[in-house]
């Protein structure tokens, strides 16, 4: 009886830890370097989800852009509608085509040039005059005076367009004179454009107060440009953090129902972690608490870890008292990981893909985001982080992931106005899992503080750590294994 709740119960710790912490990293692609002038906006954007690179690690920033490509990246970035949408009957464009929804989209909006015969042309390559047109449009801007750039006088098919994006902020030119409107644009360009209507456009309004509430007041919203505009500075803010620390409390409940019997496991953990980015490495320490369900024994098990990248990672065994090493291979994927899982920015940017409804407040100089969802989208996630790490546990436990369904989730971030900083995250979920003829019913609240932003230099791993660790092969496990039995 014990061993089957034994587990389950680890299965389900596992899979709430990554539920806590799920991994998304975003990685820096090969060919684009920090002195590139789309550097800023394509990281940014390719955080967010709205732009991807190739499967070769590059992003290929000075490749021409199509207006296909085009329409689906701006119909991303502006949350269009892509599947509710009247057919228009392009020529060239059938429902089956990969990009029929973004088009469709922005035809909508008469933010498509539609040729005489009624095509689209989605694999010709776009202009910077097209591109003024379809972001213009599509965000309805209106000009008000001339353009200052002598290749589109008044007259031009484009002069408009290229004036309300000259004058929102959101394009300058090739040269002080000339905007280029019949040259080609290319991925690089593409990023900047669409970063730049992200941050001129949703300039972040304050809420009005009066000096008698300013402490208290509330203003709950869904308005999409606020909502971009603290999600992609607290992003950039992110980006540029080099170290933190966080303080993490999670409370969880199991109740587990074997034929008539049930009992209820309930476990707390708190931790400690110092992060540092580059050259990533960390450290934790905590302990997890819990009630033995058949002797309603009090344990409490000690949590201490190092990472790494020149030594790997070790880990604390509490009932043998003895320091463990990871092996190689399992450090590599945990590391490949590891960066996004402390990466507050980057859960926020995974989860928005995964929630049925974002809102924000305004309240005591923050920013507070709640995001709220059905399950079963955020099972699947939860399921593929799982299969992607090796958290060491046996195929036993693993296959219980696999029977794993989470009910709903809810999440509320709370982001600094002033320093757009990530300072707390708290998460409540419930899953329930069905195996061999138990089911558990698992609630979950953590709680994550960031603090410290940038003060931890270094983490060392202790010389005696180092000497006296043993790897997983030669650890004793018969004191787990008399526990179980027991």
């Amino acid at each position: 009886m014990k061993k089957k709740y034994y587990t389950v119960a680890v299965a389900s710790l596992a899979a709430a830890a990554v539920a806590v912490a799920p991994a998304s990293a975003a990685q820096s692609f090969t060919d684009v370097a920090k002195n590139n002038a789309h550097y800023e906006a394509i990281t940014a954007l390719h955080t967010a989800g709205i732009i991807s690179g190739y499967q070769d690690g590059t992003f290929k920033p000075a490749q021409d852009v199509t207006r296909g490509q085009a329409a689906k990246i701006i119909a991303g970035a502006l949350g269009l509608d892509t599947k509710n949408i009247e057919d228009p009957k392009f020529a060239d464009i059938p429902k089956s085509h990969q990009y029929y929804g973004p088009i469709a989209a922005l035809a909508a909006l008469d933010a498509m040039e539609i040729y005489e015969d009624n095509t689209i042309e989605p694999n010709e390559t776009i202009t910077r005059g097209e591109l003024a047109y379809m972001i213009s449009q599509a965000l309805g801007l209106d000009a008000e005076g001339d353009s200052p750039f002598t290749d589109v006088p008044a007259d031009s098919d484009y002069a408009y367009f290229v004036t309300a994006l000259y004058e929102y902020g959101i394009a300058n030119g090739i040269s002080e004179t000339e905007f280029g409107v019949e040259e080609s644009v290319t991925r690089g360009q593409l990023a900047t454009f669409i970063f730049n209507v992200m941050n001129e456009l949703t300039e972040v309004e304050e809420p009005s107060t009066t000096t008698e509430d300013t402490a208290t007041v509330e203003q709950t919203t869904t308005d999409t440009a606020l909502l971009e505009t603290v999600f992609t500075k607290a992003t950039e803010k992110q980006l540029a953090t080099e170290s933190l620390k966080a303080a993490i409390t999670m409370a969880q409940s199991m109740v587990i129902q074997d034929g008539e019997e049930a009992v209820t496991v309930d476990a707390d953990i708190k931790m400690d972690m110092s992060i540092v980015n580059k050259p990533m490495s960390f450290f934790a320490e905590g302990t997890v608490a819990m009630i033995e369900p058949t002797t309603g024994e009090a344990m409490e098990m000690p949590i201490k870890m190092y990472m790494t990248e020149k030594d790997g990672m070790y880990m604390y065994e509490g009932l043998t008292e003895t320091w463990v090493k990871y092996p190689s291979e399992m450090f590599d994927e945990i590391l490949a990981q590891t960066g996004a899982q402390v990466n507050a920015a980057e859960q926020l940017e995974m989860l928005k893909k995964f929630s049925t409804d974002i809102k924000i407040k305004e309240a005591n100089g923050y920013y507070i985001l709640t995001l709220t969802g059905a399950g079963d989208k955020f099972t699947e996630l939860v399921q593929e982080q799982m299969g992607a790490l090796n958290l060491g546990l046996d195929e036993e436990a693993l296959a219980e992931v696999k029977n794993m369904k989470f009910d709903t989730f809810t999440y509320e971030i709370k982001i600094n106005k002033e320093t757009f900083d990530i300072e707390e995250m708290v998460m409540n979920f419930g899953f329930g899992m069905n195996s061999e003829g138990i089911k558990m019913d698992v609630t979950n609240k953590s709680t994550i503080k960031y603090s410290d932003y940038n003060t931890v230099s270094t983490i060392t791993i202790p010389k005696e750590v180092l000497e006296k660790a043993k790897s997983m092969d030669e650890l004793d496990f018969s004191a787990i294994e008399e526990t179980e039995a027991k």
